[in-house]
């Protein structure tokens, strides 16, 4: 915290995260040609005046391959690695990350992003976790709506009243999904009931609140907040917008197809009394208190009467209202749901937000590392109309995102944290991308995109049955369930052993920021797991094209898959030399490169 300058507490008027973005300029520096961007300026003249350099550039093989996971979670090949060093435009960095913008795979890759923060999962969660055969409806629309490069303000907006802001459109409705997305409690009647369906709005609010503005809107469910200006009659005007409605299938036309499926959405309401409850309590209903949004956000003490149109009143719930609010720069919330999603792509990028507490912008978070960067890069979200993919760009164009990984004790002592981003910091893989690599040097990856999940590991005896609340030991999986892991079924009660053991939450709550652990069972996953064997043997078998092949052709065309890179000397003798040995094999090799850290870890 040594380089963080004091910020003024969330309950004073001016706390950094609720001010109005202010005009900042990029500062002048001697950046001795370093800087490529204004992210540069800021994060050099923090360095400067610690004493701290930055790192150079890092060569055009950890480039390459640094873009394509961070942009579509897949390793290049031989040839994209080929094709852009031979490359000598100066402009061959920017039609790389052209290239891959324009992917289909980059929607898998940030849809993934999203669906943690939207605590998506496909069953009901707690104990009976029954199944939501139609919830990866909402998966698909997140992935098509990022691939559209949709406007950030729209994405959000349809995800909150998409079913009213526009009927007639099924991708908005599939959105909706959003809100449904959270566990729910199943199987309640009488006063049960009652309290399952305040249970139920306490995760659509404190969802809606981490995920758009980073506020722990969900404290003042019983109180007022503690800590930052919301009071528990602004969580209950929140709670107004979705009391009305609830979850439920919709019949929509998805795709280029526009095939008929069955969608998990939200429909709406006419308003209805809404009680606030003295502390949380159903049994102590204290006046209704209509529908609002956060008092402090606002000027008009939470009404969103201004924020609805006339068109679209007949809801009835004032979930338009509530959408527009979210992304209002003129007296709306426009200003912190900007700063919350710049700081989201850049925790992505990084692996670190400029605000480390991604889902927390309140007074018990984190303060910003570089305040004025980060409200300079929500002024630039805005003026790049909330598109994600310039913001991609800008960000990945930095001589801050593409420096080299250089490591020196001085530098650390002075920054232990990197807080001043003098070097570019390693990032493992997450769980599904891992998979996904693991797959993608098998060559055994199927890149089918959209559709419903796939249930890896259980046979399909289990699944006529019905008898899958277990994951089998002793199955073999296949071809239909090596889909990239996105598409795979997440349960919330159970989760794929092979996720679990790499940190995926459980999607009980929003997840801003993943847990990353490093311990043993780790190690021990990808030594013994059937999945992790059975490929390393179809990579082996993919290598392998005749049996007298020169080993060391074989070790070269390894790495290249495993690492997108040539094996230097001494590791290409030592590959052969193992290879040579009695009793090894390829098929070892081939599990040994799915063990190794630069496998896991990007530069």
């Amino acid at each position: 915290m040594g380089f963080l300058q004091p910020v003024a507490p969330a309950e004073e008027p001016d706390y950094w995260a609720f001010r109005e973005l202010a005009a900042i300029a990029p500062p002048a520096v001697d950046d001795g040609q370093w800087a490529h961007t204004g992210i540069d300026r800021f994060v050099l003249a923090k360095a400067h005046r610690a004493g701290i350099p930055p790192n150079e550039r890092a060569g055009r093989r950890t480039l390459i391959r640094r873009a394509y996971f961070d942009l579509l979670g897949l390793a290049p090949t031989r040839d994209d690695v080929a094709e852009f060093i031979a490359d000598a435009s100066p402009d061959a960095y920017e039609k790389l990350l052209s290239r891959l913008l324009a992917s289909p795979h980059y929607g898998e890759r940030w849809g993934r992003h999203w669906l943690d923060v939207a605590r998506y999962g496909e069953s009901h969660g707690y104990e009976s976790d029954s199944e939501r055969p139609t919830a990866w409806t909402y998966r698909d629309a997140v992935i098509r709506a990022l691939n559209a490069d949709m406007r950030f303000d729209r994405f959000a907006h349809w995800q909150v009243a998409g079913d009213v802001l526009q009927p007639d459109n099924p991708l908005a409705a599939a959105l909706t999904g959003f809100i449904a997305a959270g566990p729910t409690v199943t199987n309640v009647d009488g006063i049960d009931r009652e309290k399952a369906t305040y249970d139920k709005m306490d995760d659509i609010v404190s969802s809606t609140g981490s995920a758009f503005l980073a506020l722990t809107i969900g404290c003042a469910r019983c109180h007022d907040h503690k800590y930052d200006p919301i009071a528990q009659r602004d969580y209950y005007r929140l709670v107004g917008f979705f009391l009305p409605g609830g979850a439920g299938d919709r019949e929509l036309a998805v795709g280029r197809l526009m095939a008929k499926v069955k969608a998990f959405t939200w429909k709406g309401g006419k308003q209805r009394k809404n009680p606030l409850l003295e502390r949380g309590d159903t049994e102590e209903k204290r006046g209704d208190v209509g529908i609002g949004v956060l008092a402090a956000l606002s000027p008009d003490d939470g009404d969103v009467t201004r924020w609805i149109a006339s068109s679209e009143k007949k809801s009835g719930d004032g979930r338009p209202g509530l959408a527009h609010w979210l992304t209002n720069l003129d007296g709306g919330a426009g200003a912190l749901t900007a700063r919350v999603i710049v700081n989201r792509l850049w925790q992505y990028h990084f692996g670190v937000g400029l605000v480390r507490t991604s889902n927390n912008f309140g007074r018990v978070g984190d303060i910003p590392s570089h305040p004025e960067l980060l409200d300079w890069l929500a002024g630039e979200l805005l003026r790049g109309e909330w598109r994600w993919k310039r913001l991609h760009r800008l960000i990945m164009s930095s001589a801050v995102y593409t420096q080299g990984t250089a490591w020196d004790r001085q530098r650390h002592e002075v920054d232990p944290d990197n807080q001043l981003l003098w070097r570019r910091q390693p990032q493992r893989l997450q769980a599904e991308i891992l998979r996904d690599a693991i797959m993608h040097a098998a060559g055994t990856l199927n890149r089918q995109l959209y559709g419903p999940s796939v249930k890896p590991w259980v046979s399909i005896d289990a699944i006529k049955t019905g008898s899958t609340n277990k994951w089998p030991t002793n199955v073999q999986d296949g071809p239909a369930t090596w889909r990239r892991s996105i598409y795979v079924f997440m349960r919330r009660s159970m989760r794929v052993p092979f996720f679990e053991t790499f940190d995926v939450p459980d999607a009980m709550q929003s997840r801003g920021v993943r847990e990353q652990t490093t311990v043993a069972t780790q190690a021990l996953m990808l030594l013994n797991n059937p999945f992790v064997r059975n490929q390393a043997k179809r990579f082996a078998a993919r290598l392998a094209r005749s049996t007298n092949e020169d080993p060391r052709v074989i070790v070269e065309r390894a790495y290249w898959l495993a690492l997108s890179r040539q094996p230097t000397p001494h590791e290409s003798d030592l590959s052969v030399e193992l290879l040579r040995r009695e009793g090894q094999s390829i098929e070892n090799f081939c599990h040994i490169l799915f063990t190794l850290n630069e496998f896991i870890y990007v530069d």
